[in-house]
């Protein structure tokens, strides 16, 4: 508010009090700033690593449950881990038992909650190995959240703001995983419709539409398996009895990739670009715009390596030499890549496409 200090001869409240004015001053500010997006927020070292963690253990889950699936390499799986077990116990002078351990006879009988190893409910199942395609993308979806609303709340470090607003959620999702949140990934219009089917892992406020975790930041990632697992029993239960809306169906070429990798950094081999359709050497950012020929920094470790888009050197995609690697959900989102007898790259956008997947570059998705 105006102050004498500031050279008035005379201030005057008509409508309001001098303290109550001020006080409506303030609250305004703060409102705007409850719901003001922080884009110059830094990302911790703390989610790095944390993510790093997550990228690694949810492969192991994976690979664990298609070896499962497959009877020679469970048959596999199972004799390496008997032949572990057994040296365990001559490393601590007991006497190895030889008796088979059997699966649980009634899976479905056990509570989730009190399994103490996600990996091995019995006999080496896994809790995990029923589960659908949909099934880990929940369980994606549900700890990335998590990351995601536990670690802005440490970053931005503001008593005012424990959460964001919903309108902001594909803006902070793209800032921390570097690739881009899509409700359409989900078959699903509102973010209220995603909460329902993860549930105890977000609230939304009422109120202000902000989101926060519903889960203490230290949660170890085995919890959300857990919760996965229930709900999808959850599902079954109401399928076999009839209802047909429990039932998940996911477009297949949005899931199942993570984001770009935060601890890769400089890498790989530089790529020459000597087609005909290119001329000359060009970095390529992950903004659209030009590029003159050959190098791109879009290798599977995350922004290390090159690629070439000449006719030698990495994978090709001009006019003159065949395609060696595709890209599933959309493809490039405007203008396209060689082709033709331009002697230059046309604009191309890296957003998101096909149904908000993404476009994927080697293991990782932009």
């Amino acid at each position: 508010l105006p102050g004498k200090d500031e050279g008035f001869g005379k201030i005057e409240y008509v409508w309001k009090s001098e303290e109550e004015a001020e006080k409506i001053l303030k609250d305004w500010i703060f409102g705007k700033k409850l719901i003001q997006r922080v884009d110059d927020l830094a990302v911790g070292e703390g989610f790095k690593e944390a993510y790093s963690a997550w990228r690694k253990q949810l492969g192991e889950w994976k690979k664990l449950a298609n070896e499962w699936k497959d009877p020679e390499k469970r048959k596999a799986m199972l004799a390496k881990r008997k032949e572990a077990k057994k040296k365990e116990a001559e490393e601590k002078g007991d006497e190895a038992k030889e008796e088979e351990e059997e699966a649980p006879a009634d899976v479905e009988e056990i509570d989730v909650f009190a399994v103490s190893d996600v990996t091995d409910i019995g006999g080496g199942r896994p809790l995990f190995a029923d589960f659908a395609y949909e099934d880990w993308a929940l369980l994606q979806i549900r700890y990335e959240l998590h990351l995601l609303l536990t670690n802005f709340k440490k970053d931005l470090n503001d008593p005012d703001r424990p959460g964001f607003a919903e309108k902001d959620l594909a803006f902070y999702y793209n800032k921390y995983f570097k690739t881009q949140f899509s409700l359409k990934n989900y078959n699903l219009e509102k973010l209220s419709a995603l909460q329902d089917l993860i549930r105890e892992t977000f609230t939304i406020a009422e109120k202000t539409t902000f989101l926060e975790a519903a889960q203490p930041e230290d949660t170890p990632m085995s919890q959300f398996v857990k919760m996965t697992e229930d709900h999808r029993r959850e599902r079954q239960r109401r399928l076999d009895a009839g209802d047909e809306t429990a039932e998940l169906s996911f477009p297949k070429t949005s899931h199942g990739k993570s984001g770009g990798k935060w601890d890769s950094g400089k890498g790989g081999s530089k790529g020459k670009g000597k087609g005909k359709d290119s001329k000359g050497k060009g970095k390529a950012s992950l903004s659209s715009g030009k590029s003159k020929g050959g190098d791109r920094t879009l290798s599977s470790s995350g922004y290390g390596g090159r690629e070439s888009y000449g006719s030698k050197g990495g994978n090709n995609y001009s006019s003159g030499a065949p395609q060696k690697r595709s890209y599933p959900s959309g493809g490039y989102s405007s203008g396209s890549v060689g082709g033709g007898n331009s002697s230059k790259f046309a604009r191309s956008s890296y957003s998101s496409g096909g149904g908000g997947g993404g476009n994927y570059y080697g293991n990782n998705r932009y």
